[in-house]
């Protein structure tokens, strides 16, 4: 397994929510606030943020500065148009490396073009390419950031990659359709949904095995940790829920339902509450969950773009993004009014959105 690299790459408006819940998110944000302030996890001051959109029928990369909500850059994913297709994305820990899984829909190609790309938030210049057969779906990256995970849906699998070298540590055997991935924060832990079985397999990323398999809701969708890691929040689209696996004991211990005709995909955790947002795609919303009580406190639908399936949070909890792919945008939610402030042009087919961090703004 190689990587090749073109450069030198670094080392590597809603409806409002009633008046309990907009007091239950404010004391949360309060809570939060505080414990960030004392622990100076603050992040760095004068920081910017980038947001990364993929776009898979127009096969490429829509790059926002979120401090004006203007598009600043669109990167072009070489390729057959319409069949090479850029869809889930990770960015590494300190937020300067967004990686993109390209899916090939031309698989009886002798050489077919799956791959996952490196991209510098900076230059937003490619600077590094793993190669991935198998349709890679989605990408994740260790806390770390020395191994990147995906998973592989055309071949029901999953494969972790060295970042430095480009090795392929291993492959495993998973569900049938292998559709997300996700690694705990502790590193330890890898969980990889699989949409046709209903399952979420988990692999113990140190001893490279598999452990087990939890049955969850209907077309498993996307799994993210809490940001504690006792938790993993898993998307069923066609089940309309969200599924709450306890990672200590790795069973499902609780079920959210947010409607059949939701069809939930992908979410965001806010690294300063207890706060997921989640985008549903079904109804044009973001659910607004808190996880205390695992119960939907809010529900973002005004000036929503059409069909939200990628959805992602600013490191500073202000706002969120959605990937809009019927409507070609990205919407804004401003967290504290939880509420769609602005709607930005994408490509065709927004997929999924991550967001880069830029230290200093520079």
């Amino acid at each position: 397994m190689t990587v090749q690299h073109p450069r030198k790459a670094a080392p590597l408006g809603a409806a409002r929510r009633p008046v309990a819940a907009r007091r239950l998110v404010a004391a949360h944000r309060l809570a939060a606030a505080l414990v960030l302030a004392l622990l100076g996890a603050a992040s760095a001051q004068g920081d910017s943020y980038r947001l990364y959109v993929s776009n898979e029928f127009s096969a490429d990369i829509t790059v926002i500065d979120t401090a004006t909500n203007e598009v600043i850059d669109t990167i072009t994913i070489s390729g057959r148009p319409g069949e090479v297709r850029p869809r889930g994305m990770a960015v590494s820990p300190d937020g300067k490396i967004v990686y993109v899984s390209i899916s090939d829909f031309n698989p009886q190609l002798e050489t077919p073009e799956d791959k996952i790309l490196a991209i510098d938030v900076r230059t937003n210049e490619v600077v590094g390419q793993f190669r991935a057969g198998g349709n890679p779906e989605r990408v994740a990256v260790t806390p770390d950031g020395k191994q990147i995970w995906a998973a592989l849906e055309a071949i029901a699998q999953a494969a972790g990659y060295d970042v430095a070298t480009g090795e392929q540590l291993a492959t495993f055997r998973v569900g049938v359709e292998a559709e997300g991935v996700a690694v705990s924060p502790d590193g330890n832990w890898v969980y990889v949904t699989a949409e046709a079985t209903h399952t979420v397999t988990v692999i113990d990323a140190k001893a490279l095995e598999v452990v087990t398999h939890i049955l969850v809701g209907n077309r498993p969708r996307v799994v993210e940790f809490s940001n504690d890691g006792t938790r993993a929040y898993v998307s069923a689209e066609i089940g309309g829920t969200i599924s709450v696996i306890d990672t200590s004991t790795r069973k499902v211990i609780d079920t959210i339902n947010l409607g059949l005709d939701s069809r939930p995909v992908e979410i965001a955790v806010d690294p300063t509450s207890d706060l997921i947002y989640v985008a549903g795609g079904g109804t044009s919303a973001v659910y607004v969950i808190d996880t205390t009580t695992n119960e939907v406190v809010n529900t973002i639908k005004e000036q929503m773009g059409r069909r939200p399936w990628g959805i992602a949070i600013t490191p500073d909890g202000k706002r969120v993004y959605t990937a809009n792919g019927l409507s070609d945008s990205v919407s804004v939610i401003d967290t504290a009014c939880g509420c769609v402030v602005a709607n930005i042009g994408a490509g065709r087919g927004a997929h999924s959105a991550e967001i880069g961090v830029i230290p200093g703004g520079n």
